[in-house]
């Protein structure tokens, strides 16, 4: 996985379209990733239709991309369910509980996560593997309360898709302690916050 070539792709699709999603395609999705084997065997049509029943391909006509597709558009509207508990007057702390909660609502099905990613990573599905993580880029600001427009818009999402592909990754390889994802993402985001600090110094004496 070549995190910059995974921040390149969400960078190249902003405003994906929405997703189309069902009570009934929500409660089998669950109940596909509830199931063991979605963590450890790659994902088939077979192998969905032997953890969440005989016909539960036919909700996802798009095959394995599209279940993965929806996986990650889950995350995202668990996040965003739970956007009145992100407090705090910093709008960067809002993106890090954001962030937080995703990854440790996810935590059961860290597993069958990392498969969905291993689905997306084909390079025929690229296109949607750019759809997904910019909407989880956008879904992470929408929670944290962003209402930028415009140039601040683009660059802001630009610099938090190299932030979350990488604190993703990390979580799907090394993020079993839970404290090792907070510093490993603490640090990004230190990263983040310096080199805003520089241009916002650079374009103030520019004026």
């Amino acid at each position: 996985m070549n995190p910059s070539a995974l921040v390149a792709r969400a960078a190249s699709c902003l405003h994906p379209p929405a997703v189309q999603h069902s009570h009934q395609g929500d409660a089998l999705l669950r109940r596909f990733l509830s199931d063991s084997r979605a963590g450890s065997h790659a994902w088939t049509p077979e192998l969905l239709r032997q953890c969440a029943g005989p016909d539960s391909d036919l909700l996802f006509p798009g095959g394995m991309a599209e279940l993965a597709e929806a996986c990650f558009d889950l995350m995202d509207r668990d996040m965003l369910g739970h956007a009145h508990t992100f407090r705090s007057r910093k709008i960067s702390r809002r993106v890090r509980a954001a962030i937080l909660f995703r990854l440790e609502r996810a935590a059961p099905h860290r597993a069958a996560i990392r498969q969905a990613l291993a689905v997306l990573l084909v390079p025929t599905h690229a296109r949607i593997l750019a759809h997904v993580l910019g909407r989880s880029v956008n879904a992470i600001w929408d929670a944290a309360g962003d209402t930028s427009t415009g140039f601040t818009y683009m660059t802001k999402r630009l610099s938090l898709s190299g932030v979350y592909v990488a604190t993703l990754l990390f979580w799907l390889t090394r993020g079993g302690n839970p404290a090792s994802v907070e510093e490993f993402l603490d640090r990004r985001l230190a990263e983040i916050g310096r080199i805003t600090r520089l241009r916002n110094r650079l374009t103030g004496r520019i004026a």
